[in-house]
């Protein structure tokens, strides 16, 4: 697929499920051996464990991920039936799955930071939020 090319998305739920097991089973393969990192997109839903669909859930929840996909996706509407497709190409297919993944680091801070094993605080010069491990003995 190109930027010329143009794909539809036929059902939003699927897709949506789809992307964000690519990019969780994308995180946890990462997470496991940095020496030979390869991603297994064929490793899907199913073959997940409870605890890790359920920290999929927590951390790519479906409203946000499916709110991301409609955002960045091109939306055709038929004069006629009113119906409303989805289309995306590679452009817009990589940044939706940057957005996912964002999304998703974003929300594992957070669930870090309310845990109490990370502290964090606004940087000024940086104009950012900054985190670090917190200290078990102090």
């Amino acid at each position: 697929m190109n930027n010329n090319e143009w794909l539809e998305i036929h059902n939003i739920k699927e897709f949506t499920d789809f992307i964000r097991n690519i990019v969780y089973v994308s995180f946890l393969d990462s997470t496991e051996d940095e020496e030979t990192y390869e991603i297994d997109i064929s490793k899907s839903f199913e073959t997940l464990t409870k605890a890790e669909k359920e920290e999929m859930e927590e951390v790519l929840n479906t409203k946000e991920c499916s709110n991301i996909i409609l955002e960045n996706s091109r939306r055709l509407k038929n004069k006629k039936t009113k119906k409303i497709k989805y289309l995306i190409n590679d452009q817009l297919l990589h940044k939706i799955i940057e957005s996912i993944n964002q999304r998703m680091v974003s929300n594992i801070i957070a669930k870090l930071v309310k845990k109490g094993v990370l502290e964090s605080a606004f940087d000024e010069e940086k104009n950012d939020f900054v985190f670090w491990n917190k200290e078990k003995d102090k």
